[in-house]
């Protein structure tokens, strides 16, 4: 197994700006309506929308804002992101949310008690102390406040197949990723109780180098397509590329 942290990369050392964003780094593929993008973010909205119905809601990490434009209708919602090329496009798509540059380390500054909602997709990965922002989502969110949070699975069941060209070591900002249980164990040092942790399913495809990737996908990726589609959340984590964490405020 690969070490999950790299000591000679820093989140401001690294330009998260438009070749990032254009690249595989970002999911590499078409971000337009129906491909593997929107549907996700058509999917942790869905998550977000069955467990809340309103309040204030943090976007850590917010990219281009797809995610914030598809709640903001039902939030007041607010995005941050240290590129400020991501947070440029992220005003433009979600018209209505606030945006600003600011690292995920500074979000103490919104105060105690100020989110019912904060939503951190595939950053934890990039920081070098998430146990300390994770802390920090704690001190900001409501009791009782909603925690999704998404990050690579390292046991994801095809790693050592897919070895380096496996997702979660592909982008080589990604300098600190962590068994389940672990992040399970900063969450609820943190002052969270964990409500599921679940995967997304299988869809790095290839597996295996003599089946049409199409043909792997279509198996093996199936359940990944059901659970999207119908905004569920049955996929064990040890069948899933990344892990998706739905943690709750506790006290």
């Amino acid at each position: 197994m690969k070490p999950t942290s790299r000591d000679d990369v820093t989140p401001q050392a690294v330009r998260y700006d438009e070749s990032y964003f254009r690249s595989y780094n970002y999911e590499g593929a078409s971000l337009g309506r129906f491909s593997m993008y929107w549907w996700a973010r058509r999917y942790y909205a869905t998550l977000v929308k069955r467990r809340r119905h309103s309040g204030r809601l943090l976007e850590i990490g917010c990219g281009l804002g797809h995610l914030l434009a598809r709640l903001e209708n039902r939030f007041e919602t607010f995005g941050i992101d240290i590129s400020e090329y991501a947070v440029a496009q992220a005003r433009r798509v979600a018209r209505r949310s606030t945006v600003e540059v600011l690292p995920a380390e500074g979000i103490d500054r919104f105060g105690p008690d100020a989110f019912d909602v904060i939503v951190a997709l595939h950053l934890m990965e990039h920081l070098h102390d998430p146990a300390l922002v994770l802390r920090k989502c704690a001190q900001v969110s409501r009791r009782g406040g909603l925690l999704l949070m998404t990050t690579p699975n390292l046991r994801a069941p095809f790693i050592r197949l897919k070895g380096e060209e496996w997702q979660g070591y592909k982008d080589k900002t990604h300098i600190n990723m962590k068994e389940p249980h672990v992040w399970r164990q900063l969450l609820e040092a943190s002052g969270f109780r964990v409500e599921k942790v679940f995967g997304d399913g299988l869809w790095n495809v290839p597996y295996v180098t003599f089946i049409p990737a199409r043909i792997q996908l279509a198996f093996f990726g199936l359940p990944a397509a059901v659970q999207t589609l119908t905004g569920t959340t049955f996929n064990p984590a040890r069948l899933g590329e990344n892990l998706i964490i739905l943690a709750e405020k506790s006290g």
